[in-house]
């Protein structure tokens, strides 16, 4: 077997514990995976390049079947429509972790939400402020028409940076990406919404990329616990001239990337336990004019690099999978992002006082007195001010009168496709509309493409993520969520 290290070869000096990068065009396939229910989409095959998108469902022993949802009756019960059945199948809730709705994707002509609304038990909804006041806010939404929230739930107000900023979200197919020549074409496929990656190779895609930007994904590594993406980079079927990051469950790092001059390590850092779980959510932030890229994790920030050369100037995006391992690249995002980190404390500074932060890195604390007509009348000490929401950076409540909704139970936690989620006490949900009711806005019917995905069983899976905080680290490499 002949293997030709890249120049990133370079790695290796990072830490002992670094994979070596390579080019193999014969590379061995991962190891077989784990048992278990694993019903595939129609055609499906290790040579498939594309197929139709379904839904996924999940169970809390984390066996999966695909498929498409059909309906949720009024016990919970999920009718269930597989492509081995014919006829539907009902499952009761009680194992049942969450539905993936890949087969659901909201209209592209629905309105941009201008701000996200936290609330005191950690949901957030995107929408459109239409008014408030001393005892509610009234948010107009896409998804659900308008929703009214008291006052007491509300906990923080965040403007979605660059409405209509987002220039890619998928995968949604395979069409418009580039597959390396390495691995014969054949390493990656698309399937049930995601990338999947298990023979060495690229595949990459051409986004031009804006001095100020974010590339955000959801990434599994099962086998060889190395993974590396590329920003930046002149041409989406390699690495070419980039900022290449390479992971892995313990370090990770960032290296300049040329044809000419070969590698320059920008610097690496312990991962922790980060990357540890089943899936982790990775964003790199990068600032063009200050030469500094970011990464989050789960996001957290965890790095920063600076470069003191030139900043490359290419736009494409590139996934890179090694021998020996499973990836699985699912919700990506690619943005323009406003080069500001958003505060993530849980409380705010002053719990007696409101607290308005400005585009101009000014901060009030007072009381908001009401929002209408796209200005919020503020009293502080020494003045009323009266300032344009979009000059606003965030808002903090008070929690002085704060309340919180406690959800039951059987609630459910549903996300939306722009970011954001909501935990409610789900009544029905069909092709027609989604039903159901939480003490943040009562009663509301929600449009059947509203939400990506739907997690059940809550308490379960609070259990569960305890138990990973705590370093239970029990489950061996290749369990989890496999495709």
């Amino acid at each position: 077997m002949k293997m030709r290290p890249l120049l990133v070869a370079a790695l290796l000096l990072a830490s002992p514990a670094w994979a070596r990068i390579i080019v193999d065009d014969s590379a061995p396939e991962p190891a077989p995976e784990k048992p278990g229910i694993h019903v595939p989409v129609p055609g499906d095959s290790g040579d498939q390049q594309s197929g139709p998108v379904e839904d996924t469902l999940t169970f809390l022993n984390k066996d999966q079947l695909h498929g498409l949802l059909l309906a949720i009756d009024g016990q919970m019960s999920l009718h269930w429509q597989s492509p081995e059945a014919l006829d539907p199948i009902i499952f009761k809730p009680g194992q049942v972790v969450e539905v993936k709705l890949d087969s659901h994707k909201a209209a592209a002509q629905n309105g941009k939400s201008a701000q996200r609304i936290g609330l005191t038990n950690g949901d957030e909804l995107p929408g459109n402020i239409v008014a408030l006041d001393g005892t509610s806010l009234v948010l107009d939404t896409w998804y659900a028409g308008r929703l009214s929230i008291p006052r007491a739930m509300l906990r923080r107000i965040t403007p979605l940076a660059d409405a209509g900023g987002s220039i890619y979200e998928g995968p949604n197919g395979i069409d418009g990406w580039t597959i390396g020549r390495s691995g014969g074409n054949r390493s990656w496929i698309f399937r049930d919404g995601a990338l999947i990656g298990s023979n060495y190779g690229t595949i990459g895609r051409d986004f031009d990329l804006p001095d100020l930007s974010s590339v955000a994904f959801d990434v599994v590594l099962r086998g060889n616990p190395t993974f590396s993406v590329a920003i930046y980079s002149d041409r989406s079927d390699n690495f070419g001239n980039c900022y290449m990051l390479q992971l892995s469950n313990g370090y990770t790092e960032l290296q300049r990337i040329s044809r000419n001059n070969g590698s320059n390590g920008l610097g690496s850092t312990q991962l922790q336990n980060v990357m540890r779980s089943d899936k982790s959510h990775i964003e790199l932030r990068t600032n063009s004019g200050k030469k500094s890229i970011w990464l989050l994790v789960d996001d957290k920030v965890v790095k920063e690099w600076t470069d003191s050369a030139d900043f490359l100037n290419g736009g494409d995006v590139v996934f890179c999978c090694q021998p020996g391992t499973f990836v699985k690249i699912s919700n990506i995002k690619i943005s323009k992002w406003n080069g500001k980190f958003e505060d993530s404390s849980d409380q705010p500074g002053d719990a007696s006082n409101d607290s308005v932060a400005l585009a101009n890195e000014d901060k009030v604390s007072g009381h908001l007195e009401s929002i209408q007509d796209g200005k919020i009348k503020f009293s502080s000490a020494y003045a009323d001010l009266n300032i344009p929401i979009e000059r606003i950076e965030q808002v903090d409540f008070s929690s002085a009168h704060a309340d919180q909704a406690k959800p039951a139970a059987s609630a459910v936690r549903a996300y939306f496709p722009e970011g954001g989620s909501v935990t409610m006490q789900l009544d029905q949900w069909d092709s027609k509309g989604c039903i159901g009711s939480s003490p943040n806005f009562g009663n509301a019917t929600f449009s059947p493409d509203a939400f990506s995905r739907i997690m059940f069983n809550l308490p379960a899976q609070q259990q569960n993520q305890d138990a990973e905080d705590s370093g239970d680290d029990s489950d061996s490499p290749d369990q989890g969520d496999h495709d």
